[in-house]
């Protein structure tokens, strides 16, 4: 019997997918749309799994809580920009520059960044900082000398008034939800992964939440590529009904 067709986005595309046409068509958005707009299954054929179905549900609720989260993180980090404390220049210099105990200080990471992106300076070079944990774990076999105990003071309090803003701007519940909502996104993918997809329709929640995921970033398309492609890949493999 031959292959029966479906008008999708524009072209035709066949009932039951095949390894081929589905591989085919992988490179870009747009086999994200067709297979999105592809029947959930025949009438005649193999019914999705549920758990896949629900995934799906799951999916888009957790990926607009991500963007949610995101959004009230981007709001709250001019609040707390405007309260945070300045770079202490004492303990602080660029990436290639020295500077009294520039031996102890690591790379700043951006606290108001909820990917703790490294702070560059302005002149594009990422900024060092001497923080009172490396000065701890560097001297707790030793007491400090006189110069590095007033290191250690003014990183504390650099650290205390820093985390103080965090507090009062709102920023520090802002990014503890969004990283909870990064997390769950991320374990729905996983589960996703792991659940087989039985028709063209359970095909499409994968890819729709691929192109979704990796979306979001570089560590976020490697993921996606990893767990969903390969698991698309073998659904295909299995060929039960597609």
């Amino acid at each position: 019997m031959p292959n029966e067709f479906v008008p999708v986005a524009g072209e035709a595309m066949p009932a039951n997918l095949s390894r081929r046409f589905f591989l085919s068509r992988m490179g870009g958005v747009a086999a994200a749309s067709a297979l999105a707009a592809a029947p959930v299954a025949a009438a005649s054929g193999p019914k999705e799994n549920s758990e896949l179905l629900d995934l799906g549900a799951r999916f888009e609720a957790a990926h607009a809580d991500y963007f949610a989260t995101s959004e009230r993180v981007s709001e709250l980090q001019p609040v707390f920009r405007a309260m945070a404390p300045a770079l202490p220049t004492e303990i602080s210099g660029s990436e290639h520059e020295r500077f009294d105990g520039a031996a102890h200080a690591d790379f700043y990471r951006d606290p108001a960044s909820p990917k703790l992106k490294d702070v560059k300076g302005a002149d594009g070079r990422r900024v060092r900082i001497i923080s009172s944990y490396a000065l701890e774990r560097n001297f707790r076999s030793q007491k400090m000398p006189k110069s590095i105990e007033r290191q250690y003071r003014l990183a504390l309090d650099f650290e205390r008034a820093t985390d103080a803003a965090l507090q009062a701007s709102g920023l520090a519940a802002a990014l503890q939800a969004h990283h909870n909502a990064d997390g769950a996104l991320r374990r729905v993918i996983y589960d996703m992964s792991q659940t087989r997809a039985r028709t063209p329709g359970g095909l499409a929640i994968k890819v729709r939440a691929t192109a979704a995921y990796a979306a979001l970033g570089a560590d976020e398309r490697f993921s996606a590529a990893q767990w969903l492609a390969k698991s698309m890949w073998g659904d295909l493999e299995e060929g039960e009904a597609l």
